[in-house]
């Protein structure tokens, strides 16, 4: 059975006890939960621990409320699944905590059910996986891209000075045909064009990482590195 780790942040110690208590019958997942009673105890547990599968959240807390912390959280978390959990079912906070970028928002009262905990459960962390099988379907889409974009960008390369080398020797044969003397200047061409073949194919040798792209915030793509740069570094 897979482990998640819940983040249990609830001021009210009985009503974190019945959360731990309805997780222990889950079927699907095996959670392993902590319990904090503060949003401040909250960011100190993820400092520690790293981030959590979870977080079930009450909204009102000591302190910073579960609004303050969520809208904190993510700015750096977008991968956490967060259950917010409050006694109130007024329109404004439930309004409030899913344009913060809550999963779910479940009262009290509906958690005499147990199955609502964990429906919810299911429902969101199903959800990060789709997201995350998503996302590696769009790299991957990215990285064809590149290298079809690569295998252009190569194929134009060395497509010019094969032209060139191919007219240059068509050139070199009109004149021995007619008895001219040997132009050095077509053995210049040829030999230049030959060198530049050479340079693009030991770029293209040296093709063996992926490169990180800023501008596609870190997305790793594909790029034929420039091995020059890294010689006149060294």
């Amino acid at each position: 059975m897979v482990t998640r780790n819940i983040l249990i942040v609830e001021d009210e110690p009985a009503v974190a006890l019945s959360f731990q208590h309805m997780l222990k019958r889950s079927l699907e997942y095996n959670y392993h939960s902590q319990v904090v009673s503060s949003a401040e105890e909250a960011f100190e547990a993820i400092k520690k621990t790293g981030a959590f599968d979870v977080i079930l959240l009450d909204y009102y807390l000591p302190g910073l409320t579960g609004g303050d912390f969520l809208r904190a959280l993510r700015t750096d978390d977008q991968e956490t699944v967060v259950i917010v959990i409050s006694a109130s079912q007024e329109y404004k906070i439930v309004h409030e905590v899913f344009k913060l970028g809550a999963d779910d928002y479940i009262t009290k009262e509906e958690l005499s059910n147990p199955y609502v905990l964990e429906k919810a459960l299911l429902a969101g962390l199903e959800k990060r996986e789709y997201q995350k099988e998503l996302n590696r379907s769009q790299i991957e889409r990215q990285r064809i891209d590149a290298i079809t974009t690569i295998i252009r960008t190569v194929h134009h390369e060395l497509n010019n000075p094969m032209a060139i080398i191919d007219l240059t020797l068509g050139m070199m044969k009109v004149s021995a045909d007619a008895g001219l003397p040997l132009n050095k200047e077509h053995l210049r061409e040829i030999q230049d064009s030959i060198t530049r073949m050479s340079e693009i194919l030991r770029r293209l040798h040296n093709f063996k990482e992926e490169h990180y792209n800023d501008e596609l915030r870190g997305l790793k793509l594909f790029a034929l590195p420039d091995t020059s740069t890294k010689q006149n570094g060294s």
